[in-house]
């Protein structure tokens, strides 16, 4: 017979946590229909009123847990205190990173809100549970780390053999025989693409010139990191050799100084500047911005600071004449090539070269990796002189990839008939030739350019 004083235990709020990632999902077997199934048939037998049903799709445990959406609504309710208790099917649903799991956590422990896993033994509601539980999850991350370093190696091996790691291709190659080859398909196509983008300057020009003349739709960001992608030099990762190359070394670095600055925009006017992205208020540092007054039959193009112009946060308040400078260019230009060619002569004499060349680099890595393999040093000390080795490959390999700019092929073209060659060019193809040479020009307040030429230009007349 049951006492008055007996109170009924109070019937605890569940929520039910499901989480799944698309690769286990197909190898485990663990469906969101399953998972949501075996915990409502818990919630209902062990007298839990469900509060809500929790999804993270696709998603891994190993997330930063502000970027799994399920997790963040199921902590927006705890924190309104609308759940008592979390149930999920394994711990591996919950968390596998320690960290991770220590901040949220933090925020169950704020509101009082154990959670529990309805096929193993883990729960928060006791001690002896809350170590367990924390004992567990360190295992769990150490394993999983274990498996990612493994998955790393193989990786790192396969790409110093050349093997590609993913199914992925960029335009112009093709998988053969687990290698990138040459696709003769579409080979020329990519090649294009680095060649228009360069007498260019212009991603949408770059776009508009591959889609009507190679079929070819790009957007903005595709085109950006196709040119920017180092497997068209043939190099991934640390491998420098790692497929043929599409492109030439000079080419693509001349690509990637272009790509540093500003890209060449059509403007619904379809006025050309041809200084356009490339003047410099030396004052501020800022670029100067171009400006058009076609009052009274003239048609003048001027560039300012828009530091000065707009906010008034410069003393560089004067207008520079397109004309005006375009004319001492012309003039001056074959002293300002001198120059130029004086002060880089002296900054390749004082480039410390590097200690070991890349090739001495490339023979340690290998006799390092054979060492790992034999079992003559600790995985340890293979990462950490692995990590030194390629800090100096780079290096060494930055240093190779320096440009000698061509002094006497440019001497060539300013001596034959370049003024009566440039005096026919329309305002399009004058903007090429200054971009293609010229990677910016530094403007004093009294308006005193200072020249600075790109170490890899390239030359349209």
């Amino acid at each position: 017979m049951q006492r008055k004083n007996d109170v009924p235990a109070p019937v605890r709020r569940a929520a039910l946590y499901i989480r799944v990632s698309t690769d286990e999902q197909a190898r485990k077997g663990y469906s969101l229909p399953a998972q949501q199934e075996a915990l409502e048939k818990y919630a209902k037998a062990n007298g839990y009123i469900v509060a809500g049903l929790y999804v993270d799709d696709g998603v891994s445990a190993h997330q930063i847990y502000t970027r799994r959406p399920g997790l963040m609504r199921l902590l927006e309710d705890v924190e309104a205190d609308r759940i008592d208790t979390i149930l999920v099917i394994k711990l591996d649903r919950w968390f596998r990173s320690v960290k991770e799991y220590y901040k949220v956590q933090e925020i169950l422990d704020q509101h009082h809100v154990a959670w529990k896993t309805i096929l193993e033994d883990y729960e928060t509601e006791s001690t002896h549970g809350v170590m367990i539980t924390h004992i567990m999850l360190s295992v769990a991350q150490a394993e999983s780390d274990r498996t990612s370093d493994r998955i790393k190696f193989v990786f790192e091996n396969k790409v110093e053999r050349g093997e590609v790691i993913t199914g992925k291709t960029p335009l112009g190659m093709k998988i053969e025989n687990k290698h990138l080859v040459p696709d003769p398909e579409t080979v020329e196509a990519a090649r294009d693409l680095f060649r228009h983008y360069l007498q260019t300057g212009s991603i949408g020009e770059t776009m508009r010139y591959m889609r009507e003349t190679h079929h070819v739709s790009m957007h903005t960001s595709t085109v950006k990191h196709a040119l920017s992608n180092r497997l068209y030099r043939g190099e991934y990762r640390e491998n420098t050799s790692y497929c043929e190359p599409l492109i030439s070394p000079e080419v693509f670095d001349a690509v990637q100084e272009r790509l540093k600055c500003r890209s060449i925009r059509r403007n619904k006017t379809g006025r050309i500047f041809l200084f356009s992205g490339i003047l410099i208020c030396k004052e501020c540092g800022h670029r100067m911005t171009s400006q058009y007054n076609g009052t009274r039959g003239n048609s003048l193009y001027y560039y300012r600071c828009a530091q000065s112009l707009l906010y008034h946060e410069c003393v560089h308040n004067k207008l520079l004449n397109e004309a005006i400078f375009e004319k001492w260019l012309l003039d001056n230009l074959s002293v300002e090539l001198d120059k130029w060619e004086c002060e880089w002569k002296l900054a390749a004499t004082k480039t410390p070269k590097p200690a070991l060349d890349c090739n001495a680099i490339l023979k340690k890595l290998d006799r390092l990796k054979d060492l790992y393999v034999d079992g003559l040093i600790t995985k340890e000390q293979y990462r950490a002189d692995y990590d030194k080795l390629s800090s100096a490959l780079a290096k060494a390999q930055e240093n190779d990839r320096l440009p000698t700019p061509d002094f006497d092929e440019f001497r060539k073209v300013l001596s034959s008939n370049f003024c009566v060659a440039y005096e026919k060019l329309d305002r399009y193809s004058r903007r090429d030739f200054w971009q293609g040479i010229i990677e910016k020009a530094e403007i004093d307040v009294h308006n005193q350019p200072v020249l600075f030429f790109r170490p890899s230009f390239t030359i349209h007349l």
